[in-house]
């Protein structure tokens, strides 16, 4: 199984990876439930430590595939009257996909 290492940010955030999780077809296809538990276990790990992440984390293995996971809603957001709370519900969710298909 290989390893997949969280790469560094460009832009601080105050993203912190809170809603539902929707996983792609193609990461499906090339990771484990095992290595999409690790992953989302490491970005919440992240966010703990910092307080919020920039709503694009990227991820590394040594054969050099990429992983991204992309945050809808940041702290500011969910905390915001803008949205109802159903909406915030709706809206509140991640998703972990391969570059190629965004």
């Amino acid at each position: 199984m290989p390893e997949w290492i969280r790469q560094p940010q460009e832009k601080e955030g105050t993203y912190e990876f809170t809603g539902f999780i929707l996983v792609t077809k193609g990461v499906r296809e090339i990771l484990s439930e095992a290595e999409i538990i690790n992953i989302v276990f490491d970005v919440k790990k992240a966010v703990w430590k910092t307080g919020g992440l920039d709503y694009l984390q990227v991820y590394k293995n040594e054969a050099g595939q990429k992983i991204w996971l992309i945050d809808q809603l940041n702290k500011e957001m969910l905390q915001s009257d803008d949205f109802t709370e159903l909406q915030k519900e709706e809206y509140n969710h991640f998703t972990i996909l391969l570059p190629e298909e965004y």
